[in-house]
């Protein structure tokens, strides 16, 4: 296991070696890549909505965190273009190459470091002794040693070299370390006491800047942005004195991805791009265009992410690494889905991961592919092929996550509300098992959205029976068209059939239900539940013109617009099985004349869901059935009793007629409750 080190600079301070060198660089690499990772999550948690595809287009942001892997695969020596870069990591190459130091590469290997460690210790000299013991945990933490027994090693070397040279050295190892296992506080309080033994000596400035990374690492790790992006400045300051552009470019990238993090979207944009006019190395230039590109996609600007990765994809065709150009291909297809070049990028981008054999990179290739079908209303069936394969491909449960959400995405298209929501629990348990907070919360969105699509709006229908009883068929959200339809036939049905009641057989929502009381956003991806509520306003002012008697049977969860049909009717059943979501929907100023001032006030302070036998002893319903059939009967039978008997009060006035009932419905006809 050999890699480069990076330089002592014996020319530049007292203390022998740079602090992300030796052993320091596999701690340091490692440490930085965990900090990109989560700096990569808070980026795909910025601005989150409910559009399920926008949110799976942010969120795969944090898919090429796996592709981090390769810096330890590759022995943390590979060339720039065979690695992802990160830019702190590329930074400190370059320093090193611009301050003209380096260092023969290192024997890792643990039973050779186990030695050293022996002939060190006979030797009596502390300073040699912690040396090798941070050897031995790189090497041990290589050969997928535990990290708790790496970090007992660092701590050892620690305790030997107080006040000494390298003491900054070994804090900034165990600072990595413990970023590694996910404890941000220690690793910022060891950084710091890192940087404090660095400044108690004296010396250039600039080689601190190993040590501002791994504060930017561990701030990161515990989403303090404003922490990072100090660091981050304070490291661009620095690297001013080096008086070389590529380096200072290099920092000023890092502190734009650093806004980012932040939601600082402008300043971010505005870095990089100043940093690529005044760069002229071609190599520094594609760091900074794949940061560019990465803002440009965050912030919602596919066009200035398309161009950014073109002009990524030539300076790697010019440079010739294979993987590089893989992975440019990837970036110019994943910025717009639905441009013209996307389908050809994202095939090609899966060949050249094919031609290196490359799983990973294929799995990923196969997710931009999927999403770029999945953006061509004709291709959708091919789009779901496409996240298969990407599922048999990736070996992570995060990778499996994104194409089973995938999968999710396509199953909504295609209108199948239990094949999505199949999709959805096993993205939400592959993101749970790969501890992925980005995912997840796509994940769960993704369940919500499927629960909804079953709840979109229905067709409202009327049948009128021998004894001229309309039983209207409706839910609580049902589509405009078909209730004006209802509604002209219900009019045409009482002028020339002689219609004497109306049954409403009212289907309540079988699925989840939003806060506010409305049924789980009607509609799947695309739900107006405003649009819903002006439709069911309107709907109760022309039933309110016919003056029949209403009966209304209510199965389901009773939430949002579906109120306004229970509250019109005379006589309310309920299945003992249905629910009623409070709060109360609508106009307050109604609810005292239509079920009394009593009962409205405790209907409107209670929230959640009441059952159906706690509403029979309010009063606001009048009967309690023990099943659907038996609720819908029940109705039926009211309805049949009430338009043979002509003489009952209820034909000459009924809730309907009520300017209780007309004050309600013309107030949310007019929008005036939101739903």
């Amino acid at each position: 296991a050999l890699f480069n080190l990076l330089p002592l600079w014996p020319n530049i301070m007292a203390a022998p070696q740079w602090l992300a060198s030796g052993a320091g660089k596999v701690f340091q690499t490692l440490g930085q890549c965990k900090g990109e990772e989560r700096r990569r999550e808070l980026v795909a948690q910025l601005g989150q909505s409910e559009n399920a595809e926008d949110v799976f287009q942010q969120s795969a942001v944090t898919l090429w965190s796996m592709l981090l892997d390769a810096h330890k695969v590759k022995k943390f020596a590979a060339p720039e273009g065979q690695v992802l870069p990160v830019l702190s990591l590329c930074l400190s190459s370059r320093l090193e190459k611009v301050l003209g130091a380096g260092l023969p590469a290192v024997d890792l290997n643990e039973a050779t470091a186990q030695k050293a460690l022996e002939e060190a210790r006979n030797s009596g000299n502390s300073s040699k002794v912690a040396e090798a013991l941070l050897a031995l945990a790189a090497a041990r933490l290589c050969a997928n040693g535990t990290l708790p027994e790496v970090s007992d090693l660092v701590r050892q070397a620690l305790t030997l070299v107080p006040g000494d040279a390298m003491e900054a050295s070994a804090c900034n190892v165990l600072a990595n370390v413990y970023i590694l296992m996910g404890q941000g506080k220690d690793a910022l309080r060891s950084v710091k006491q890192g940087l404090s033994a660095m400044r108690a000596r004296g010396g250039k400035k600039i080689l601190e800047v190993p040590l501002l990374h791994t504060l930017m690492s561990a701030s990161f790790l515990r989403h303090d942005t404003d922490e990072a992006l100090r660091a981050c400045q304070e490291v661009a300051l620095l690297c001013k004195d080096v008086k070389d552009p590529a380096v200072l470019a290099l920092a000023e990238g890092c502190t734009a991805l650093a806004h980012l993090a932040n939601d600082e979207q402008g300043p971010a944009e505005k870095v990089l791009e100043t940093s690529l006019k005044s760069l002229n190395d071609a190599d520094g230039k594609i760091l900074l265009l794949g940061a560019l590109q990465e803002v440009s996609f965050a912030i919602g600007k596919p066009v200035s992410a398309v161009k950014a990765a073109g002009d990524l994809l030539a300076l790697e065709r010019k440079r010739g690494t294979k993987e590089g150009i893989a992975r440019a291909l990837l970036l110019v297809s994943a910025s717009d889905p639905g441009a013209t070049e996307a389908p050809k990028m994202a095939e090609e981008a899966k060949q050249q991961f094919v031609s290196l054999g490359d799983k990973l990179g294929e799995a990923l290739a196969l997710i931009a592919l999927g999403k770029v079908q999945l953006s061509q209303p004709t291709t959708v069936s091919t789009a779901l092929q496409s996240a298969k394969e990407a599922m048999n491909a990736f070996g992570h449960p995060a990778g499996q996550g994104f194409a089973s959400s995938l999968m999710c995405l396509a199953h909504l298209r295609q209108e199948d509300s239990k094949a999505s929501e199949r999709s959805a629990r096993e993205a939400l348990s592959l993101f749970q098992d790969a501890n992925h907070r980005a995912g997840q919360a796509l994940a769960e969105l993704l369940v919500r959205k499927s629960q909804q699509l079953s709840q979109k709006p229905k067709e409202c229908k009327i049948v009128i029976d021998d004894d001229r009883v309309a039983h209207v068929e409706i839910s609580g959200v049902c589509t405009p068209k078909s209730l004006e339809a209802v509604l002209q036939a219900l009019h045409h049905a009482r002028c020339k059939e002689g219609v004497k009641a109306v049954v409403l057989l009212l289907q309540g929502s079988k699925g989840p239900v939003s806060p506010a009381g409305y049924p789980g956003t009607a509609g799947g991806l695309t739900a107006a539940p405003d649009s819903q509520a002006l439709a069911s306003g309107t709907f109760l002012l022309g039933l309110r013109t016919l003056g029949l008697p209403c009966v209304v049977a209510c199965c389901g969860k009773i939430a949002g617009p579906a109120w306004g049909l229970v509250l019109a009717a005379d006589y309310r059943i309920a299945a003992a099985s249905s629910s009623f979501i409070l709060p109360l929907w609508g106009p307050p100023e109604c609810f005292g004349d239509l079920v009394g001032h009593t009962v409205a006030m405790q209907l409107c302070y209670t929230q959640g869901p009441v059952s159906a036998l706690t509403m029979l002893e309010y009063g606001v319903i009048h009967q309690c059935q023990k099943g659907e059939d038996d609720t819908k009967r029940a109705a039926a039978e009211v309805a049949r009793r009430i338009a043979s008997t002509p003489s009952l009060a209820c034909h000459q006035s009924t809730t309907m007629l009520s300017p209780a009932i007309e004050k309600y419905a013309s107030l949310v006809a007019r929008g005036g409750v939101r739903a």
